[in-house]
């Protein structure tokens, strides 16, 4: 369980208050600017709070050494560049906790490859790959690590329509084992695949709770200004339309 206490920073978010169950996926919405990525960073451990405090069970973030944030976090960012010639194996191993046998480490490897469907990218250099296979390969760096809370910034933004489905399924299969957090743009697949949604307006929380609670029509059309047709049987946003002003 993580607790988000009045958390406050400039120019971001404003007096946040919200509860993130575990081993559930969660996804993080709203429009540009509204402070997604800082909330996600805030709860990674990277940005210092200014005011307010955020709780890993009954521990204090800001209270927890380096290796024990990373111990329990693994964290995907928006930019996923890698500034040394490295091929596809060795950014996955690099996410590993701790040094294996030759052997292990590569069977861990190969394993990981295989569910993220790059297997055959193994030996080519990192830097030769497209912006979608870029990110799957760090999300399988972060998935090798095994922490039992994932956070993801924007993790299928680059993908193409089947490999969003993709990755959606891996994360959504990581549950119940571990907690996955995603900020997340696409509102069909977020209808679809995230159990919960924390929906911020302009540094505020306007609704926060089980998916289809959140993501009503009135909902979406102040966080997004956009009309949304919805489908709460079959689970499905059917289609979003600008609101004209």
């Amino acid at each position: 369980m993580i607790n988000v206490e009045n958390l406050t920073l400039p120019y971001a978010l404003h007096n946040v208050n919200c509860q993130i169950p575990q081993g559930k996926l969660i996804g993080i919405m709203g429009a540009n600017g509204a402070g997604k990525s800082t909330l996600l960073k805030s709860i990674a451990g990277i940005l210092p709070l200014t005011s307010g405090e955020i709780w890993l069970n009954n521990c204090k973030l800001s209270a927890m050494t380096a290796q024990e944030k990373s111990r329990h976090i693994a964290y995907l960012a928006q930019s996923t560049a890698i500034h040394w010639d490295l091929c596809v194996y060795d950014v996955i191993a690099l996410g590993l906790p701790y040094p294996l046998k030759t052997a292990e480490e590569q069977q861990k490897v190969r394993s990981i490859s295989a569910r993220f469907s790059l297997s055959h990218l193994l030996d080519k250099p990192f830097q030769q790959l497209s912006g979608g296979e870029k990110t799957r390969v760090q999300l399988a760096r972060c998935c090798i690590k095994n922490s039992p809370l994932l956070l993801a910034d924007e993790p299928i933004a680059a993908l193409d329509p089947y490999y969003q489905l993709d990755i959606m399924e891996q994360l959504k299969a990581l549950t119940p084992q571990h907690t996955c957090v995603v900020v997340i743009h696409h509102l069909s697949l977020a209808y679809r695949f995230c159990d919960e949604i924390i929906l911020l307006n302009e540094g505020n929380i306007i609704a926060q709770g089980e998916t289809q609670a959140v993501l009503t029509r009135e909902n979406i059309a102040r966080a997004f200004n956009i009309k949304a047709e919805i489908d709460e049987k079959r689970k499905e946003i059917i289609s979003l339309n600008k609101i004209q002003e």
